[in-house]
């Protein structure tokens, strides 16, 4: 059964319902939470994800996250997301913890509002072999260099997200 996702207009009040493909073929607005892991609190080393070819942007280098099922929060998402990709068959681990650092309209695949989530851990994951290809950390001046060098290895709703973080965290 496909997820049902919540329409919302640009203020982020839900306007309605529809399946995860309508969504999509339509450009329905609709809301996906992000989790930028860090490996440690200097904020250097960023998790990146390999999209596995079977999930949305396939072979695509982003960072964990999804859709924001109907009834679900950001965070509750975000958790949900950080857990079923990099977490595969175990529990997300306690000590991790999830700030907010930006919200944001995407326009690139499709068009969602992104809550984007920091959160602080070394490690191991255990990747989902359904969504997620390979994890590695990258430092994140190197990670900018390289998305100016081959941007094409990028997801195109990844590289706006961390256009706008480099603006607001590294300017």
């Amino acid at each position: 059964m496909e997820d049902m996702l919540d329409v919302v207009d640009e203020n982020d009040n839900v306007i309605g319902q529809a399946p995860f493909s309508k969504c999509h073929d339509e450009k329905l607005l609709h809301r996906i939470s992000n989790i930028f892991v860090f490996k440690d609190d200097s904020f250097q080393e960023l998790l990146l994800t390999k999209r596995s070819k079977k999930v949305l942007a396939p072979g695509k280098i982003g960072t964990p996250g999804g859709h924001v099922r109907t009834g679900k929060t950001y965070l509750e998402s975000a958790k949900i997301e950080l857990q079923e990709e990099v977490f595969h068959e175990q529990e997300l681990p306690k000590e991790i913890s999830f700030e907010v650092l930006f919200k944001m309209k995407v326009d690139a695949e499709y068009e969602h509002l992104t809550t984007v989530f920091r959160a602080v851990y070394p490690g191991p994951f255990s990747n989902c072999p359904e969504e997620v290809e390979e994890s590695f950390f990258m430092n994140i001046n190197d990670l900018l260099k390289d998305i100016k060098k081959n941007p094409d290895k990028y997801s195109r709703s990844f590289k706006v997200k961390i256009k706008e973080y480099e603006k607001l965290f590294l300017n």
